[in-house]
């Protein structure tokens, strides 16, 4: 009993990945984004809950939700 393997000659290279990578190199101009930084809080696990269960029905993250009161409240601190 021999093992045969079947060898197929080399797919042609497709002129639309080509396209994509010439457009990719383009964009290297893009300043990197800098690397955030962790903000670590306690709070109470029954308003932890409570926020787990708002963030949850409004179908947004914990994250992102306090990322934008951060911003909203320094903002108008600024103005102030």
């Amino acid at each position: 009993m021999s093992k045969r393997i079947t060898m197929s000659a080399r797919p042609k290279p497709k002129p639309e990945v080509d396209n994509w990578v010439e457009m990719r190199e383009s964009s290297i101009d893009v300043k990197p984004r800098t690397k955030p930084k962790r903000l670590t809080i306690d709070i109470d696990p029954e308003l932890h809950t409570e926020l787990k269960i708002s963030c949850a029905k409004r179908g947004i993250q914990i994250a992102d939700l306090l990322r934008n009161l951060i911003e909203g409240d320094v903002r108008r601190h600024d103005r102030g």
